[in-house]
């Protein structure tokens, strides 16, 4: 069984499957998802491992210690990036930046505090994923609900699953936000003017479709909020919502920091990890040298612990970085077992060939599975050229895709881990409406297709 590659694939195929199971079900079997998905991921590369026979055969042994640096290049590139970007977020929150979004807020919602909190959610996520990415863009929008809306969890839930499809749609226009349109800009798939014009409008769609429907359930559901719950969201605000200068400095100074990683990207070719390594330097040293103060900096003094951005890295949620390393390196083992591969051969021959079939098939895929091998398998199977629509269509549906699912994406793990989304949950709640957006999308893009001609 091991030997044998098919039968090898098929096992590491129901042993991803028990684990991604046993997450589903976290809140009936009781064990923590962070220490299911890092047994599961040990698991799988124990047994990925055997049959290379690394002990008694050196080239089985230089056959994986290859495919342990790939895989350890890709979840540690990945890793590297979301330490820092969860770094300056929580110091941006230490210094009380969101305090000016937070009161931005409160006076857009006046009277209606919930209701408008989603659409203005939506947007942000939507916008900012594309200039970041959607990884970043879902921490922020977090960050920010927790501070808005810290008493009404099923809401901000709600509005936490609308960010994660927003952040995802916002991602797929732009060459710099998602991932995977990263991957087909770099190799030289797609171009910025023609990715941008073509997929803005369907990835709008994508984002936007949701959030009636998520809006309209959550209001089913009678999670909109009371007049006690926004008492005690306004009153918990109050103390945070202090905006003066040093709050400003933090908010301008950390968004510049951020918005400096695709600007290094664009022009050194570096990789995003290192730019937001750099990001959170700089942002450190800045705030070092003005002196930033805190509330809490009597009580630091007298506990001999360091202040400012040192002190905001211990709220870093390492438990949810953990969560996610066992889902990359889990997905890393199945790709280097050549699993994801033949899955993506097999959507190509159930499809007869159709573009908008291969895509859509691909795009519900991506809500399962890791959609980058996906991707790349497309493109070492695929010699479109240059700006396709059979490349913009890859692009639309792995970035959307990832929504029908809370594991199809970073930026839905993200949501698992920081807000503590079960699985379940998000399937019954943002699920449907995430597919809606997804099919919307494709269709609007067809539809842009039809009418101009092309």
């Amino acid at each position: 069984m091991i030997e044998d590659q098919t039968s090898h694939g098929r096992c590491l195929t129901v042993l991803f499957l028990i684990g991604m199971t046993l997450v589903a079900f976290e809140d009936i079997v009781m064990l923590d998802k962070s220490a299911v998905m890092l047994v599961l991921a040990a698991t799988m590369w124990t047994f990925h491992a055997v049959s290379f026979h690394p002990i008694t055969s050196h080239e089985g042994h230089e056959k994986l210690q290859a495919e342990l640096e790939k895989g350890l290049a890709e979840v540690g590139s990945v890793v590297l990036f979301l330490l820092p970007a969860m770094g300056i977020v929580e110091s941006i929150d230490y210094f009380h930046g969101f305090a000016i979004i937070t009161s931005y807020i409160q006076r857009c919602t006046a009277g209606k505090y919930a209701d408008r909190l989603m659409p203005i959610t939506c947007l942000i996520a939507f916008f900012l994923s594309s200039v970041i990415d959607n990884l970043t863009a879902t921490i922020v929008a977090v960050k920010i609900l927790k501070r808005v809306m810290p008493h009404n969890q099923d809401w901000r839930h709600s509005c936490g699953g609308l960010a994660v499809v927003a952040a995802n749609a916002g991602g797929a226009w732009s060459p710099i936000g998602d991932v995977t349109t990263t991957m087909l800009w770099i190799q030289g798939k797609i171009t910025t003017l023609s990715t941008v014009s073509w997929l803005f409008l369907p990835s709008f769609v994508s984002g936007v479709i949701p959030l009636a429907g998520i809006w309209w359930q959550a209001k089913r559901f009678g999670v909109q909020d009371d007049a006690l719950t926004k008492a005690k969201s306004m009153r918990s605000i109050q103390p945070e919502g202090r905006v003066d200068f040093y709050s400003k400095t933090a908010l301008v100074l950390g968004m510049l920091c951020i918005l400096m990683v695709p600007v290094i990207k664009l022009v050194t070719g570096l990789p995003p990890y290192l730019g937001m390594m750099l990001a959170l330097g700089a942002f450190w040293l800045a705030t070092d040298m003005i002196g930033m103060p805190s509330e809490e900096s009597a009580d630091e003094e007298q506990d001999g612990h360091g202040g400012g951005v040192t002190k905001a890295l211990h709220h870093v949620d390492l438990s949810s970085l953990l969560f996610f390393t066992g889902v990359l390196l889990a997905v890393v083992a199945l790709d280097c077992a050549g699993v994801l591969h033949h899955f993506a051969s097999f959507l190509v021959d159930i499809s007869g060939g159709s573009h908008i079939m291969i895509c859509t098939l691909l795009g519900i895929s991506s809500a399962i599975v890791d959609n980058v091998p996906l991707v790349q398998a497309s493109i070492d199977m695929f010699e479109e050229p240059t700006d396709s629509p059979m490349w913009q269509l890859v692009a639309l549906a792995a970035g959307t895709g990832g929504s029908m699912l809370a594991v199809g994406s970073v930026a839905g793990v993200t949501l698992m881990g920081l807000e503590g989304v079960g699985f379940f949950w998000y399937c019954k709640r943002i699920s449907f409406w995430a597919a809606l957006g997804f099919a919307a999308g494709l269709a609007t893009y067809q539809l842009q297709r039809v009418i101009l001609g092309m």
